[in-house]
C-alpha cells in the first residue's frame, strides 16, 4: 500500500532553524512560482499582479551578492518578465524549460501540438467557462471557476486526447488550469535540478516556494534544500507551507534579515 505524503509543517513556527540554514550558507538559491506563489490568482492570466511590497522585496533580494533569484512558471519566459519586471532575475517559463528567449520546437511537436488545438476545440466546445490559451508553444486549458464534476470531465477528456500524442506530447494538470507542453519539456523538477548540478550552486542553499502540483517534482529535487508548499495543508513533498502570497511576501522579509 503505498503512502500519502506527509502534510508540512508551518514555515513561520520553524523559522529558527530555518533562518539558522540561512545564515550558514554562503549561497542561496531561491526559486518562486508565479501565480498563488508571489501574485494572487486572478479571473485571466493576463490581470495578475505582483504587490508593491513584493516587488521591492524580490528587488534587493535580487540585488544581494549571495542570493540567486529565479521565477519559475508554466507562463511564458517574455510573460514573466512583463510581470515581474527586474532584469537580475532568471526567468524560468513553460515549467523551466524556456530558459533563453531563444527557443524553437521540433517539427514533430509543432504538428502535435496544431492536431491537439484542433481536437481541443472540439472536445471542450460543450463545456462553459473552459477556454484554451495557446502558448504557441504549449496550450492551457484554463478551469478556474468551473464547476468540479465539470472539471472532473475535462480532465477525462484531456487524458483520453492526449493518450495518441504521448511520443511528442506531455499532460501537465494543475489544481486550476491543465497545460500540453513538447515531450521534451520535462518539468520544473528537472529544471531544477539542471541548475542545482552547475559547479557554482552544488554547495548553494536551494529554496522553492510554489503552490501547485507541478511545483511537486521540484520539492522532491531540493532533497537538502528548503521547500514551501502555498495554501492549505494538503499532503505534499514540500517540508513546509504558507497560507498565501502575503505569507510568501512575509517569509522573503524574513529570509532576506537572515541574510549575512
Amino acid at each position: 500500500m503505498s503512502l500519502s505524503p506527509p502534510k508540512p509543517s508551518r514555515l513561520f513556527s520553524n523559522w529558527d532553524q530555518v533562518a539558522r540554514r540561512i545564515r550558514e550558507s554562503r549561497q542561496v538559491l531561491l526559486f518562486l512560482d508565479f501565480d498563488g506563489t508571489l501574485a494572487p490568482f486572478a479571473s485571466r492570466p493576463e490581470q495578475a499582479r505582483l504587490s508593491g511590497r513584493a516587488r521591492r522585496i524580490l528587488r534587493r533580494l535580487a540585488r544581494h551578492p549571495r542570493v540567486t533569484l529565479v521565477v519559475i512558471s508554466g507562463r511564458r519566459r517574455a510573460d514573466l518578465f512583463r510581470h515581474v519586471g527586474i532584469r537580475t532575475i532568471r526567468y524560468f517559463g513553460l515549467y523551466g524549460w524556456e530558459r533563453t528567449g531563444r527557443h524553437r520546437l521540433p517539427r514533430p511537436a509543432q504538428n502535435a501540438l496544431h492536431r491537439a488545438r484542433q481536437q481541443l476545440a472540439r472536445r471542450l466546445s460543450p463545456y462553459p467557462g473552459v477556454w484554451v490559451e495557446d502558448k504557441r508553444t504549449s496550450l492551457c486549458v484554463h478551469l478556474r471557476g468551473v464547476p468540479a464534476r465539470v472539471r472532473r470531465r475535462v480532465r477525462r477528456q484531456l487524458r483520453a486526447l492526449s493518450r495518441p500524442f504521448q511520443r511528442s506530447l506531455r499532460l501537465f494538470e494543475n489544481l486550476r488550469d491543465a497545460d500540453i507542453v513538447p515531450r521534451l519539456n520535462s518539468g520544473k523538477g528537472a529544471a531544477v535540478r539542471r541548475l542545482l548540478a552547475q559547479p557554482r550552486f552544488r554547495r548553494a542553499l536551494p529554496i522553492y516556494f510554489g503552490d501547485d502540483h507541478s511545483d511537486e517534482p521540484a520539492f522532491a529535487a531540493l532533497r537538502r534544500g528548503i521547500s514551501v508548499r502555498v495554501g492549505p495543508p494538503l499532503p505534499t513533498r514540500a517540508r513546509y507551507r504558507v497560507r498565501d502570497p502575503d505569507e510568501v511576501a512575509g517569509a522573503l522579509l524574513r529570509l532576506e534579515a537572515a541574510l549575512p
